[in-house]
């Protein structure tokens, strides 16, 4: 069952993920797409302005710090 949620909630980040912005670093996501993050969620603001549960769910999106 965690599987299952886990994989639902990357999925949801991914679309919820604008790669066009300025912020979004190719390199950063390709070195972590095969990270297991952990999902404790005390907040991280992105680049983007978009706040993730933490900073390796974000690195996953390319996604670095502000």
């Amino acid at each position: 069952m965690k599987k299952v949620f886990f994989g639902i909630v990357i999925i949801l980040a991914g679309f919820s993920c604008n790669k066009s912005t300025s912020c979004y670093d190719a390199d950063l996501a390709k070195a972590n797409e095969n990270v297991f993050c952990t999902q404790d969620c005390p907040g991280f603001e992105g680049c983007d302005g978009k706040t993730y549960c933490n900073a390796c769910i974000a690195a996953g999106h390319g996604i670095g710090p502000k």
